[in-house]
């Protein structure tokens, strides 16, 4: 065996969209990582057909975000297609419905999933302070209370290394091997299993003018078989969803893939078969996040049916969520129980996540039954709008414990009509579904700084943030008395104000900003506290207590 290969500060495994993700984080928080992946090169098959607006948005700040749309076709017109087959008679469609193209600087991307690691990869590659090693496998995994040692082999040469880290991220997919080794369950639901086709083909003649997210035909049998565009125009993928008591069916063979991809068209066309795979699609979380210095993560934390397009987005945000908080643990700047609000706060999201992709799974078996029964499909198939519509769950979803300081309802002697008009613009922003709320994720707004336009997400990603109002300058001398203390760079910002000049009717609206308060924003972009107003002058003491209560650290 070969001597250590030396120290890093996280080691990931899986080289997936979330590994590679993470290790990008790792990079830009300044912590050295290693990145283990078993494949030389992206895995071929594509998975993922798109990626939803709040990971859109974190690949915007990370400077990705024009490359990944270049490399996706052009948002299709249409939803879902239901029809006899593709060259047959239609029965319904579902509509791809509209987003509000307000509430974010960037907005969804239908970018395969192959393309989005490659983009990934070569950004990784090519990033200080990260070590990747594809092709090899990490085929044993231990810790103890000073860090994590793997052991590391090549799947080509079979060699050998041992690499230690302070932590490790488990992102090595659904059949987890870390997962496995450290004994973590995985809990909940099969929905059967599916199998797909990954082929090259001609069908412009019958998508022209009606390109939609997917063209589902019913199977007398059970399920649907679908078309499903993967370039927008000569790369498809064929699924069949095979009823839920089917059984495993086993792998696919050249001629039952090639009348897989016929039934589905509806006619004889030319077709190249790249890959098949036949897979069981579940709904279900891992029942801890955490095991020491091992965390999970992507997959190998939670996995939802494709139905609904969250599996990619969810593990995304998780290495976003996590990364900030390992970055001031290893600084030394917050305790380690900091790290237990990763699961805090991820688990419960996967948890609704996973129940929201299962119903979308069932909604389908209904939209079938009417089709095979020779009922009217529309009903059932304009059920499945909020499958493709969405952006209330992915970006107005609010972690209720975890890194913050939950609200408590102010309470005073007597409410004059100055107080009780000011808890009602608050409570007002927290009742909209994209209003700033403890535990959510802050508002976009478009900021003027006196030189240049920018999302206020670009503002709060990476360091922590106190906004407050005109008569709220005590705060902006206790961020920086509090950031010197805590060694925390802590900025602060009156809002509206010169260096963060907002729409201040749209700021209201989404804020709720009390008069004398002010809203302490963290790293990920997430409201950690509401700072209540405070006469008596206790700025700095307020601010440090929330601190060191979100961060976990010992009152000195």
């Amino acid at each position: 065996m070969t001597p250590p290969d030396g120290h890093t500060g996280v080691l990931v495994v899986g080289g997936g969209p979330v590994g590679l993700s993470a290790a990008l984080l790792a990079s830009r928080l300044g912590i050295p990582a290693t990145l283990v992946e078993r494949h030389r090169f992206p895995y071929a098959h594509p998975k993922a057909r798109g990626v939803r607006t709040r990971a859109m948005e974190l690949f915007r700040l990370w400077g990705m975000e024009g490359e990944i749309r270049g490399r996706a076709p052009a948002n299709p017109r249409h939803g879902f297609v239901y029809c006899r087959s593709l060259s047959g008679a239609e029965y319904a469609r579902t509509p791809v419905g509209d987003e509000d193209g307000t509430l974010s600087p960037s907005g969804p991307c239908r970018v395969p999933q192959d393309e989005l690691e490659r983009i990934l990869r070569a950004r990784v590659a090519r990033t200080a302070g990260v070590r990747v090693l594809f092709g090899s496998t990490v085929t044993d995994l231990r810790q103890d209370r000073g860090g994590v040692r793997a052991t590391v082999e090549d799947t080509e040469t079979g060699g050998i290394r041992t690499l230690t880290a302070g932590y490790a991220i488990a992102a090595d997919g659904a059949g987890s091997r870390v997962r496995h080794g450290l004994g973590i369950g995985l809990t909940g639901d099969s929905l059967g299993y599916w199998q797909s086709v990954y082929w090259h083909g001609d069908l412009s003649r019958l998508t022209k003018d009606r390109g939609a997210i997917q063209y589902l035909t019913a199977a007398p049998d059970g399920g649907f078989v679908t078309v499903a565009p993967v370039d927008g125009r000569e790369r498809w993928i064929t699924f069949r969803m095979r009823p839920r008591d089917a059984g495993d069916p086993g792998g696919l063979t050249d001629p039952q893939a090639r009348e897989l991809v016929r039934s589905a068209v509806g006619e004889d066309i030319p077709v190249e078969v790249v890959s098949t795979a036949t897979y069981e699609v579940t709904a279900k979380v891992a029942d801890t996040y955490r095991d020491g210095r091992v965390f999970l993560a992507g997959d190998a934390a939670h996995v939802f049916p494709p139905t609904g397009g969250f599996g990619l987005n969810t593990g995304i945000q998780d290495a976003h969520n996590l990364l900030w908080k390992l970055a001031l643990v290893r600084l030394g700047r917050a305790g380690d129980r900091l790290l237990d609000t990763y699961e805090a706060e991820r688990r419960p999201v996967a948890l609704s996540n996973a129940r929201w992709s299962q119903e979308n799974a069932e909604r389908f078996d209904d939209v079938w039954r009417s089709i095979v029964s020779g009922a009217p499909a529309g009903d059932a198939a304009a059920r499945q709008r909020g499958h493709l519509s969405a952006l209330e769950r992915d970006l107005g979803f609010r972690y209720p414990h975890g890194a913050l300081v939950e609200e408590r309802p102010e309470t005073t002697g007597a409410e004059t009509a100055e107080t009780a008009e000011t808890a009602e613009t608050a409570g007002a922003a927290e009742a909209d579904a994209f209003g700033a709320a403890v535990g959510r994720r802050a508002p976009h707004l478009w900021v003027h700084d006196g030189e240049r336009r920018m999302s206020s997400l670009e503002i709060f990603e990476g360091g922590w943030t106190l906004l407050y109002g005109a008569d709220g300058a005590p705060w902006s001398d206790a961020a920086r008395s509090v950031g010197r203390s805590l060694r925390l760079p802590l900025r602060a910002y009156r809002a509206p104000g010169p260096r963060f000049g907002v729409d201040r009717e749209r700021f209201d609206r989404l804020y709720g900003l009390r008069p004398g308060s002010a809203l302490l924003i963290r790293p990920d972009g997430h409201l950690s506290w509401r700072a209540p107003a405070d006469p008596a002058g206790r700025h700095a003491d307020l601010l440090a207590q929330a601190l060191r209560r979100i961060l976990r650290r010992e009152t000195p």
